[in-house]
């Protein structure tokens, strides 16, 4: 009998960052930034069986795909144990691939706590979850995400370096609920490697970073985020006309999503619907979900 377990992972957004991706230690590298976890996520499944050569299969909404950093999460741990398995990995998911709610963030945690309970039940989720930053950070697919979806809450990223290296702080969150509206653009790859944007980024993200650590507030981290975005020059038409749209609506503790055609909103109960009719005039119902802060970081919930 395969030996299975599963993990939840909240998504997460990002509206400021500044890249630290230079070290040759994967663990040393990373962003600062700030963020927040959100209660819509992936309920990763993993099962294994032991054989004589590692094969991975990877589903991802009941769709087999070629999941490369869910299968360098795997590949980590299996080496790192010295085991052969038949791996299969199963992500259910609210969270869309590729408009920037942490979906390559949430897979690769999910897998490491499940997988890595198997192989451990002792591994810490800080230790498991290094697998998954390692495999985000090589893949180029995240920087920041890992390290907030294990703590969950609105974030400001203080260091930058995997779990056990970067440093996170909360701020307090009185928020109700927050609409996202998100569809696929700008490849998260593609900007970081791209030298006008990583120049822009880390010209402005420091000092952006370092007033949200001043001043830890909601008000202070949606202003500058706002600046950020203003500044690197990646928002869309749509992105910049749905912006202006729920400023003049009252709806401005809201920003664009880091990194996606995606903008993100905090509203109360009652806002909630108007910020949903003004998006809808932009993305389509099925690229809009209202949902809310995640105030637990990923975890595992059966095994």
């Amino acid at each position: 009998m395969p030996m299975t377990a599963q993990a939840f992972v909240p998504g997460h957004i990002t509206g400021v960052f500044r890249i630290f991706d230079e070290k040759k230690n994967p663990l040393e590298c990373g962003s600062i930034g700030a963020g927040f976890s959100v209660e819509i996520g992936t309920l990763t499944t993993v099962s294994a069986i032991e054989q004589e050569s590692l094969e991975i299969t990877t589903i991802y909404n009941d769709e087999n795909i070629d999941a490369n950093v869910t299968k360098a999460v795997v590949r980590r741990l299996v080496e790192k144990y010295e085991r052969k398995f038949k791996v299969i990995v199963t992500h259910k998911s609210s969270l869309p691939s590729g408009v920037g709610f942490g979906a390559s963030g949430a897979g690769a945690l999910g897998t490491a706590l499940a997988l890595g309970h198997l192989l451990d039940p002792t591994l810490s989720k800080s230790a498991a979850a290094e697998h998954a930053h390692c495999a985000e950070i090589e893949n180029r697919t995240g920087l920041g995400d890992v390290i907030a979806q294990t703590i969950g809450g609105i974030e400001i990223r203080t260091h930058p370096g995997g779990p056990g290296i970067g440093k996170v702080v909360n701020i307090p969150d009185e928020t109700q609920k927050v609409v996202l509206a998100g569809a696929t653009g700008l490849k998260t790859r593609d900007v970081l490697t791209n030298p006008d944007n990583r120049a822009k980024i880390n010209s402005i993200g420091d000092a952006l970073v370092s007033r949200i650590i001043h001043d830890p507030s909601l008000e202070t981290f949606i202003s500058c985020s706002r600046e950020f975005t203003g500044y690197i020059g990646l928002s869309t038409k749509r992105i910049d006309a749905a912006l202006k749209d729920l400023d003049n609506s009252g709806l401005d503790q809201s920003s664009m999503v880091m990194l996606g055609d995606s903008v993100f909103c905090f509203c109360n109960d009652n806002q909630s619907q108007i910020a949903i009719n003004i998006l809808t005039k932009y993305w389509t119902t099925s690229q809009i979900q209202v949902t809310s802060i995640s105030k637990e970081g990923g975890r595992l919930v059966s095994w």
